[in-house]
């Protein structure tokens, strides 16, 4: 087993225990934020307050009155990643026998996936460059706002090179996550590229815990404590 090999496998345990625990810090720590005070007479409806909250975390309403570019770069930067998240559960399941079952071929997962891989790897792009070159994003863009954007870009492109030019089988990759999670890591596919970007997925997953793509979770308990607060 190559260094390379040993790192991936090392620091896939890493990145799992520290993503795991640090959500449930975050999580602690942002329930004990002083919480403002409910003007209404009685509380809203759990049904209510969670239609709510999705609808203000998934459509953005508003970001789309302030910035409808901005809007439009968002939602196909999260759908893209919503579909390559879904293409990488494939490392534990057969996708493709699931796709075949309500219709869609397996050569079409290929082309999806490097789809919304581009798509992804263009929205970062146009964030990065709004943080360059748009004062008003740039005045208030500090290092670890251009640092993140980057390290997943990077991610994204590795990820795409490997797919195309030095794709590794399904099986290989599934028998390998699932030995992982088993606690009984097997040899993974000797291949650099594939590798490379297993290992830089685990260290993004480490930096967001501790740095900006945090704000995810973190929305989600703001929008909470905000929409369940509101009076009726």
């Amino acid at each position: 087993m190559t260094a390379l090999s040993y790192l991936v496998i090392i620091f896939g345990y890493l990145a799992l225990l520290l993503f795991i625990f640090g959500i449930i810090y975050r999580a602690w720590r942002w329930n004990r934020l002083p919480q403002g005070f409910s003007w209404g007479l009685f509380p809203k409806p759990t049904r209510w307050v969670v239609t709510s909250m999705l609808w203000k975390i998934l459509a953005w309403p508003t970001l789309f009155k302030a910035d409808r570019l901005l809007w439009a770069g968002a939602l196909f930067f999260h759908l893209g990643l919503l579909v390559l998240f879904a293409g990488h559960l494939g490392s534990f399941i057969d996708i493709a026998s699931l796709g075949e079952r309500i219709g869609i071929p397996s050569e079409s997962s290929y082309v999806i996936g490097i789809t919304a891989g581009t798509i992804v790897a263009i929205t970062i792009l146009f964030y990065i460059s709004r943080r360059l070159f748009i004062r008003r994003s740039s005045e208030i863009s500090v290092f670890a706002d251009h640092f993140w954007l980057w390290v997943l870009l990077v991610v994204v492109l590795v990820g795409i090179y490997s797919r195309v030019f030095h794709e590794v089988s399904s099986d290989a990759v599934r028998d390998f996550a699932l030995s992982v999670v088993a606690f009984n890591p097997a040899l993974p596919p000797q291949n650099f590229w594939f590798l490379m970007h297993v290992l830089l997925s685990e260290f993004f997953i480490i930096y967001a815990v501790i740095g900006k793509p945090i704000h995810l979770v973190g929305q989600l308990f703001t929008q909470y404590i905000l929409v369940s607060e509101e009076g009726s």
